[in-house]
């Protein structure tokens, strides 16, 4: 029996690959032009709030994206997890709720 992914782990693993596919020098680092354009590409509706330069440096800011230095794997998926568990929560109809299916969280 194939395994049933949920809209959401399909969507995990989208930005996981597209973040590897945007890195074309470093697999594990994007400079902040290649994450502001797979921003723009994978999540449009952050680019409304990060959109502008002072909305993306506040974003790497909460990120823990050091001024100058690229953004890493680790800080993307700080993010990642972020909007899962959010997006989790309104899937549960309820606020603050960690999603105990997903094995990635």
């Amino acid at each position: 029996m194939a395994t049933q992914y949920s809209d959401l782990e399909l969507a995990l693993n989208t930005l996981v690959t597209n973040f590897h596919s945007a890195s074309a020098t470093n697999a594990n680092t994007l400079t902040v032009q290649e994450f502001q354009s797979m921003l723009s590409k994978e999540l449009p509706s952050m680019v409304k709030t990060a959109g502008d330069q002072e909305g993306l440096n506040k974003l790497l800011k909460d990120m823990g994206v050091e001024e100058g230095k690229g953004v890493t794997f680790k800080d993307f998926w700080g993010l990642v997890d972020s909007l899962a568990n959010s997006q989790c929560g309104l899937q549960s109809k309820e606020k603050h709720v960690k999603c105990v299916k997903c094995i990635l969280l």
